[in-house]
């Protein structure tokens, strides 16, 4: 995501689209928009100069909004979202120039639709990292109504106000598809801060500001897995994620997370072990390109074998293996397994070139695959070969 700038966005957009946005606010109805030249924002800017300062403001939240989402990934999202629900513009957004016109179209058709897709993104924007996870069971019933979403509310207060914070709370909830995920967003108040600034009637005064931090929870039907991303210390999390998993899953408690971890690649180290596929998902092949092994005895020691498939050495990984490692000294069951990289090559299609994907896997519950495409083809095989349990 870029960082925003108000010329940059109204340049990106074409006179017909902007013209349309500020209709549908009631904005700049004097206008002169048969004068406008495409890419000057300077006549806009000017206009929205002369607005009341609050309106000012709403305008840049709409364009703060339109930033945020300008990028591949919120284009994604937007289409996919206006697909399922079959909205009648959705067909628009393949004839829109760029990623700041699909934004902004849907910001005019639908706002209830980008409040959505800005809760997917934001979960999305967070590196594989932040995410912290329990195993807490499949198909688990969610408690997602206004009682259950205010008593979260309350037990998230209770554990802040401790540290003298936290009077305020506001929940939000979506659904996901393809994987089905259910995803809930905390905002409890933080502690105040003070800038510096303006206020409507241009007196430089020190603004009060109480910000709110914000607590997601991803839980995934189908592998029972609970996912947080939060600040704290380890024990905080764990108040805030079991907190969910009693209001919102009706558990008794957070489960042990010395459960069985979500990923094992000890099926790589077989010499007999094949990626089998299916022929609909158009897959080509599936080569290993990287094995990390930790050894055993003491110290902290690791051996990495990375190599790429020829048409001579098909296998290259399983070959650095038997060439690397002595199995008289070092038997392979010894071997932990604790990454790996895969590349999966799809066939093209209609005569276009066939694509690949590479990503990497590391134990105990770290795989940088997203949750759409071809990534959540590959997910699907993790599963069914046994390296992601369910």
């Amino acid at each position: 995501m870029a960082q925003y700038s108000q010329k940059r966005i109204l340049r990106s957009i074409s006179k017909p689209l902007l013209q349309r946005y500020f209709e549908s606010r009631s904005l700049l109805s004097d206008f002169e928009w048969d004068e406008y030249e495409d890419g000057d924002p300077a006549p806009i800017i000017g206009a929205l100069d002369a607005l009341e300062p609050i309106t000012q403001d709403s305008v840049d939240i709409d364009l703060i909004t339109v930033n945020e989402l300008a990028t591949d990934g919120g284009s994604r999202l937007i289409y996919e979202d206006a697909v399922f629900w079959k909205r009648r513009w959705a067909p628009q957004l393949d004839g829109m120039a760029n990623d700041c016109e699909r934004a902004l179209l849907a910001l005019v058709e639908d706002r209830k639709l980008v409040e959505r897709v800005l809760g997917y993104n934001e979960i999305d924007r967070f590196a594989e990292s932040r995410w912290q996870r329990w195993t807490v069971g499949k198909r688990l019933q969610v408690e997602d109504d206004e009682e259950h979403r205010d008593r979260l509310g309350q037990t998230l207060r209770a554990i802040f106000r401790v540290e003298g914070y936290g009077r305020r709370c506001h929940i939000e909830t979506v659904e996901r598809r393809d994987p089905d995920r259910f995803c809930c967003f905390a905002y409890p108040e933080s502690r105040p801060k003070t800038d510096l600034g303006y206020d409507d009637q241009d007196h430089f005064i020190r603004h009060a500001r109480r910000t709110a931090r914000e607590i997601i929870f991803v839980y995934r039907k189908e592998d029972g897995v609970l996912e947080m991303v939060a600040g704290g210390d380890k024990q905080q999390r764990e108040q805030i994620a079991e907190a969910f998993c009693k209001v919102m899953l009706g558990l008794k408690a957070l489960p042990d997370p010395q459960s069985k971890p979500p990923y094992d690649l000890s099926v790589l180290k077989r010499g007999d072990f094949t990626f089998e596929t299916n022929p609909a998902d158009n897959i080509a092949g599936v080569e290993i390109r990287l094995l990390r092994f930790d050894l055993p005895g003491k110290g902290y020691r690791r051996l990495v074998l990375s190599g790429r498939a020829t048409p001579d050495v098909p296998d290259v990984l399983r070959a650095l293996v038997d060439e690397a490692i002595d199995k008289s000294k070092v038997p392979l069951s010894t071997l932990h397994v604790s990454q790996a990289k895969l590349c999966f090559k799809f066939r093209g299609q209609n005569g276009s070139r066939g694509k690949s994907l590479t990503f990497e896997i590391t134990y105990p519950d770290r795989c940088n695959l997203k949750d759409h495409g071809y990534d959540a083809v590959a997910k699907k095989y993790l599963v069914k070969w046994g390296i992601a349990r369910v």
